[in-house]
């Protein structure tokens, strides 16, 4: 039985030892590299701190990055990526809650390690020793089970204290051997990277890439401004397989940079999670890449990354909704209410640090009061269409009551991104004034984004304020920054 992640690794490392693992433009560690690498760390941690500890990881995304997280898993203890374009305060909040043993750190931000978490141990990198205490790491891997924990990622709450959603190996393990196969990935596959590593996207592309022996690159941030010099990436780098956010394949396609002028004949594999997919942007991916399989993927941070899927296996039009589909291996799925609960082995075991919070999300199932069995409230409302397949109805408070209607928010999203000439965008509520604010990008105007939406949904259901925006917010995952987007209603607004 597999307990732990670091048997892919050594695998990899046995049988494509010069296969590129993680690369980019700058910097390219083979499988062998990344295991020594990651052991020379794992050695250096493991004789200054104990078993089981928080170690934070403050380096830019890269080959490197990965093998200092993989160091700490070698040391027996688990992992939390942050961010350098964090405000210093949210970094001390998450320290505060983390309480980390060390921080592996480049040189450049030793500084601000030592400001953040100064009780820990700070490893600067690429100056940890070159060498390996193969007995010490030997000695940590017997001692572990699968219930330790991998890594801790910290949800981007703008407000409050951020929740570190604590992730188990017996949880990533389950995720990655259902996504191998059930994504049919081949051996060798090539993944191009979209997700920062302190967004839980990012697991299934580290760690398929991983156990499949394959590789992944990672894609300088900056391309995704630049649409065209994206798809360059991807045929330059032969990439086969993307995990996305909605939103980025979304600037692809309202960009026009797909179709003939932007062959993808390396593309084979197209999934999506994080966001609901506009089957708009779908579509023209559809007609761009015909051949490519595309799946639509759902689940919060909580349950390790995903928790249903839907391969499109239909036509859909621009309109429609597209399902997210069926539970993954070993995960159930009760709708409680209408809201979407799992349970499994995918559950984190809570939030780190956090015992009043873990208990008011991971609740006893009310269906099954005859055994102690955890579910996790999304806070998603689900329904199941005629095909049996569940859908994402919205959230939960996304769900709002207006002159006696209630209103799903989702559903007048749905349909302004039918709109041909619209790029992106969202709706809020300002429940203060009782106000539908509707905000966009693209050649669309105000008049027919008004009229389109009259034909498409119920009186009730219009907007009251109108945002055609220049650009949107984006969060540092890809995701519409929708608090930002309501900052600038409230800016717009302010007299109303």
């Amino acid at each position: 039985m597999m307990k732990n992640v670091l048997d892919w690794l050594e695998a990899a490392a046995q049988q494509a030892p010069s296969f590129p693992a993680y690369d980019m433009p700058s910097r390219r560690l083979s499988w062998s590299e990344t295991r020594q690498r990651a052991r020379e760390i794992g050695s250096c941690l493991a004789e200054c701190i104990a078993a089981r500890q928080p170690v934070l990881i403050l380096m830019e995304k890269s080959p490197d990055c990965i093998a200092a997280m993989l160091g700490a898993v070698y040391a027996g203890c688990f992992y939390t990526p942050l961010d350098s374009t964090m405000p210093q305060k949210r970094m001390q909040m998450i320290a505060e809650v983390l309480q980390p043993a060390a921080v592996i750190c480049e040189e450049r931000y030793a500084e601000l390690a030592g400001r953040i978490a100064p009780e820990a141990v700070c490893f600067t990198e690429p100056s940890i020793p070159r060498e390996e205490n193969a007995a010490l790491l030997s000695a940590r891997m017997a001692a572990h089970i699968d219930t330790d924990l991998l890594y801790v990622l910290f949800t981007s709450g703008s407000t409050g204290t951020p929740k570190g959603v604590a992730i188990t190996h017996r949880s990533v393990i389950d995720l990655i051997d259902w996504a191998c196969r059930e994504l049919r990935l081949p051996q060798g596959c090539r993944f191009g990277s979209q997700a920062p590593f302190y967004f839980d996207n990012s697991v299934l592309d580290i760690y398929c890439a991983m156990k499949m022996c394959g590789s992944l690159f990672l894609i300088p941030k900056s391309a995704f401004m630049f649409p065209a010099k994206l798809l360059t990436f991807l045929q330059t780098e032969e990439i086969d397989t993307i995990f996305w956010v909605p939103s980025a394949l979304t600037a692809v396609a309202h960009a026009k940079v797909l179709g003939e002028h932007s062959p993808l004949p390396a593309l084979k594999r197209i999934f999506f999670c994080g966001e609901v997919m506009p089957c708009r942007t779908l579509n023209c991916w559809r007609q761009a890449v015909p051949d490519a399989d595309f799946v639509n993927m759902y689940g919060p941070t909580e349950i390790t990354d995903v928790c249903t899927w839907y391969r499109v296996d239909r036509a859909f039009d621009d309109g429609d909704v597209l399902p997210i589909g069926y539970p993954c291996d070993n995960t159930r799925i009760d709708l409680i209410d209408g809201e979407i609960c799992v349970s499994g082995s995918c559950l984190s075991v809570g939030y780190y640090n956090a015992p009043d919070k873990t208990a008011a999300a991971f609740v006893q199932n009310p269906l099954r009061p005859q055994i102690r069995e955890l579910v996790y409230k999304t806070g998603d409302l689900g329904a199941y269409n005629e095909h049996g397949e569940l859908m994402f109805c919205g959230r939960r408070d996304g769900q709002i009551k207006r002159s006696g209607y209630r209103i799903e928010l989702g559903e007048i999203e749905s349909a302004l991104l039918a709109l041909p000439g619209v790029g992106n965008g969202c709706c809020i509520y300002d429940a203060a004034k009782e106000k539908i604010v509707c905000a966009w990008v693209g050649i669309a105007d105000k008049a027919a984004v008004r009229q389109h939406l009259k034909d498409a949904v119920p009186k009730y259901m219009l907007p009251d304020i109108w945002l055609h925006l220049t650009q949107l917010p984006y969060t540092g995952s890809g995701k519409i920054d929708r608090i930002q987007v309501m900052h600038t209603y409230e800016d717009e607004y302010s007299e109303l």
